[in-house]
């Protein structure tokens, strides 16, 4: 009675270790800047455990290898993970790129805004938008003159789009200075000292590089690498890569 009882529970352990879960540890990044995300929804699509992430950006959940999880945050595309090994991993996430669409506001009050009475619109909305203002009398019919206003506000457009530039500007060299740090880039390349940076130096992006849609902080620091491995000492010293003719 007793062989079969052990037969039993030696079977029902090997049961029991071959459905068991570990416990996989991950941390959540924004992709770019490597901010930390709290509050990310993290699913386990084979067993529907769900966790989420802390202020830290870390989370953990049962899962083995084979499972895969789903990472959801709101303003951020969602991300899937197939769990190949148990090691920590860190997941980046792309913010979403909201377009907006044209909204058209249609006035069906009847009335007549002030602005239009005291002939202060630009171009005139009942003649096809053309580069004048038709005169009114005082009881906003027409008499017969015209006001023209070539360019009108031209110059205060151009100006709000110039200051509107280079505040973008401003906040994007702002954030390529907080990434492209010597703590920060430490944690991808092997590089320390003096040889940082000079890399930092050489490959810190422009902002049209930047900017770029396509741009990818892991893929730009890999090839910007690959590149600073085939620089002579000299060329890592003076700060600037000599271009063979």
């Amino acid at each position: 009675m007793f062989r079969y009882l052990l037969i039993f529970f030696c079977f029902t352990f090997c049961i029991i270790s071959s459905h068991a879960q570990t416990v996989f540890n991950g941390r959540v990044f924004e992709n770019k800047t490597r901010i930390t995300l709290h509050g990310v929804r993290v699913e386990n699509l084979t067993n529907r455990l769900v966790a989420l992430s802390g202020d830290d950006g870390r989370f953990s959940i049962a899962a083995k290898v084979g499972d895969f999880l789903v990472l959801k945050e709101f303003a951020y595309q969602p991300d899937t993970l197939l769990i190949t090994d148990m090691h920590d991993r860190e997941i980046f996430l792309e913010p979403v790129r909201n377009m907006l669409n044209q909204v058209t506001i249609t006035d069906t009050s009847g009335r007549t805004s002030a602005a239009e009475k005291n002939m202060k619109l630009p171009y005139d909305p009942e003649f096809h938008g053309q580069t004048m203002v038709y005169h009114r009398d005082k009881n906003g019919d027409y008499d017969g003159g015209i006001i023209l206003r070539l360019h009108y506000f031209t110059g205060d457009d151009n100006k709000k789009r110039k200051a509107q530039k280079k505040e973008e500007e401003r906040v994007l060299s702002q954030e390529i200075s907080t990434i492209f740090t010597a703590d920060n880039i430490s944690h991808y390349l092997p590089l320390r000292g003096a040889d940082l940076d000079s890399f930092l130096l050489l490959y810190t992006p422009e902002i049209r590089v930047y900017n770029n849609e396509d741009f990818n902080l892991l893929s730009y620091l890999n090839a910007s690498y690959k590149t600073w491995l085939g620089l002579s000492a000299e060329q890592r010293k003076a700060g600037q890569i000599f271009k063979k003719e």
